[in-house]
């Protein structure tokens, strides 16, 4: 596409993306593609499904899956599609122990394997066969489930997720995934691109200004740029916030047996291109955003505990109040992104003045982005 070769990486440095790139259909089109079917994206929690036969469907970038969990406990995504006419299965969250296709009735198991189709063979009455029904299951899309995040490879065709992940499992391994507990997931629509999400979880410049409620300006401006791969970087706060207001009354549990180094310490991730993480000693805070339109987006926010005690009745108060915390933030930063998007996809914006100081992150995910919609080298 010309707009995206034309996009010079060395200004992407120095001023941001044009804003053509937040609003435009075909810039859109091609990152569905380039970015969402191509490598690995998130697009559900596991907290979300927590019995055997939720399944729930998900629309991101143009696809429609479902995430299943099955009655042996393991999750996995299909496309919502019927193998007959392509009719969507599935409209809205439920607890199914077969799934049932509106149009025709073809009915599947959670496996994803065709349990039946009426009237297969005409009014004879003779069932479908198991030979008739080979090849005409759901289709299987690539998964895999890591801190509780639902990650889908569209395509089949990335790399495998262990090597993806690998430099943030390396950095988190004092913290142990198995000890989270799931305290909520809640759902937002925002009328953004997803990258202006993407880059204001990036944008550690803003927190003292627009959640001055939640944070002393010099703690939470004590960031530390995190750089582990072309695909994960982040910010950190070395000494957490220790100078803000308790987001609690008393302290939840934190993770068990971590380093004296970091019982203070906050670290959020983007996992490009659309996982945002914040690993709290005590917390651990999900963003996933999936893209709906070139100006429209949905996230959903989960919130766990860092060890299982945390869910005992004592810390009920302290558990609110997280969640509480956590969606205020958020929902101030949906309404300012909300008009951000008119602002930031006009031209005007393309002479903005990036500082080396607060936006090396964000500049880095910004090259990343071009690269793989360019086919260039992001170091470039």
């Amino acid at each position: 596409m010309e707009l995206i070769q034309s996009i010079d990486p060395n200004s992407v440095k120095i001023s941001g993306l044009p804003g053509d790139v937040f609003n435009d259909p075909g810039v859109y089109e091609i990152e569905s593609q380039s970015v969402f079917v191509d490598g690995w994206v998130s697009i559900a929690c596991g907290q979300q499904l927590p019995e055997p036969g939720d399944v729930m469907p998900v629309n991101i970038a143009g696809h429609s899956l479902i995430v299943v969990r099955g009655f042996d406990e393991e999750i996995a995504v299909f496309h919502n599609v019927c193998r007959h006419k392509g009719a969507p299965l599935v409209d809205s969250p439920c607890n199914k122990r077969v799934l049932v296709c509106p149009y025709h009735r073809w009915a599947y198991q959670l496996d994803g394997s065709l349990r039946g189709a009426p009237y297969y063979n005409g009014i004879s009455k003779i069932p479908i066969s198991d030979a008739e029904k080979s090849g005409k299951g759901l289709i299987k899309v690539r998964s895999t489930v890591w801190w509780d995040i639902v990650f889908v490879n569209i395509s089949g065709q990335a790399e495998d997720f262990e090597s993806f992940i690998e430099p943030l499992d390396e950095l988190l391994e004092d913290y142990d995934a198995s000890s989270m507990r799931g305290l909520s997931s809640t759902d937002y629509e925002t009328s953004c691109n997803w990258k202006l999400a993407v880059d204001n979880f990036l944008d550690g410049y803003h927190v003292p200004f627009v959640h001055s409620q939640a944070c002393n300006a010099e703690a939470a401006l004590a960031q530390d740029e995190l750089y582990l791969s072309d695909n994960i970087v982040g910010l950190r706060l070395p000494t957490g916030a220790s100078d803000k207001p308790a987001k609690t009354s008393k302290s939840l549990p934190s993770f068990a047996d971590l380093p004296e180094e970091k019982r203070f310490t906050q670290q959020w991730f983007c996992i490009f291109p659309n996982t945002l993480l914040f690993v709290d000693p005590c917390w651990v805070q999900t963003i996933i955003v999936k893209p709906q339109a070139a100006g429209r987006s949905a996230e959903t926010l989960s919130v766990y505990t860092a060890d299982p005690s945390a869910m005992d009745g004592e810390f009920a108060a302290e558990r609110t109040r997280l969640h509480e915390v956590l969606n205020e933030v958020n929902a101030q930063d949906v309404e300012l992104l909300d008009r951000l998007q008119i602002t930031r996809s006009s031209s005007a914006a393309n002479s903005g003045s990036l500082v080396p100081a607060w936006d090396g992150v964000s500049a880095t995910f910004n090259s990343h982005w071009l690269a793989r919609m360019s086919g260039r080298d992001s170091s470039i």
